[in-house]
């Protein structure tokens, strides 16, 4: 999918009086923000694992060079393949040649921010494999062919009947 940044503000200004779209996010207010709050109320020490991981993180971005050459390491000692690209284009030219050296016809894919950025769904159908999602929300937003609304939750946007009809459309017989 391609960024939609540009369009925001007409792209809010459309949401903002949509009547399915306002109701789908309903339901984070009542379920997903009240219900993540309830598990972060019930580990005291919530605040210090966040400072911590937030170290981590800040740690491994510092040091990533080594970390990336480690995990490149660890891999081929367990008989893998590390591929390494420069830019989106040369990434995607690298998987489409894995597939079709395999001889594939259709790509299964696990969610991942890096294929979404990437665009390697696009770049797969383009070079005529089919890419299908594995993950249950990736899945309803190619089918529907929108770009994911959030990173935990890519068609939290979607009310249940707009996913129905989704499923009806590409998987009636």
């Amino acid at each position: 999918m391609k960024p939609t940044s540009a369009q925001f503000k007409k792209s809010a200004h459309v949401a903002l009086v949509d009547p399915d779209l306002q109701r789908a996010m309903g339901f984070i207010r009542g379920g997903f923000v009240k219900n993540r709050q309830a598990v972060v109320d019930r580990l005291p020490e919530f605040d210090e694992l966040r400072r911590s991981a937030r170290g981590i993180k800040e740690h491994t971005l510092q040091n990533l060079d080594f970390y990336l050459q480690a995990f490149e390491k660890r891999v081929q000692a367990n008989g893998g393949q590390v591929h390494w690209a420069s830019t989106p284009e040369e990434a995607c030219t690298i998987v489409v040649g894995i597939c079709e050296k395999a001889g594939a016809k259709r790509v299964t894919k696990g969610k991942s921010m890096v294929g979404e950025e990437i665009a390697i769904n696009e770049a797969l159908e383009t070079a005529g494999f089919e890419a299908i999602e594995t993950d249950l929300g990736e899945y309803i937003i190619q089918l529907a062919e929108e770009p994911p609304s959030h990173i935990i939750a890519p068609a939290v946007h979607k009310t249940k009947s707009q996913i129905t009809e989704l499923f009806h459309e590409h998987h009636a017989r």
